[in-house]
């Protein structure tokens, strides 16, 4: 696994529970979160990791654990 290339986002196939439209995940130097393009809002990883899907798990697995 290599750290050199972490994206900064990915569009993941998870709703927004806001206004049902995708997920994005992305991260900052200390953090990662999940954002709807769409309505712009922000959320914890925390309730949809039990419904992680492939872009979900694999930007997770580029990340540092302290950013998660």
């Amino acid at each position: 696994m290599s750290f050199l290339f972490a994206p900064r986002e990915a569009r993941t196939t998870l709703k927004c529970p806001v206004c049902g439209e995708l997920l994005d995940i992305r991260r900052t130097c200390h953090e990662a979160y999940m954002q709807c393009s769409s309505c712009r809002r922000r959320f914890e990883l925390a309730p949809f990791i039990s419904r992680m899907d492939q872009a979900m798990e694999e930007f997770l697995e580029r990340l540092y654990v302290d950013r998660v």
